[in-house]
């Protein structure tokens, strides 16, 4: 979260504008997701090798 908020931060003023916003949250989001995905894989993988 702090990499979005530099990242925002370090953006010309130019470019700032509403759609700069909305692809730095795109990618955050999907970012969490795929962190999400492989979380859960790995748990189900580690509960399949104990039983």
């Amino acid at each position: 979260m702090p990499l979005a908020l530099w990242l925002t931060q370090a953006t010309p003023e130019s470019g700032s504008d509403s759609t700069t916003i909305i692809r730095v949250a795109a990618g955050v989001l999907a970012l969490l997701c795929v962190v999400a995905i492989l979380v859960r894989r790995k748990r189900k993988a580690s509960k399949q090798d104990w039983s």
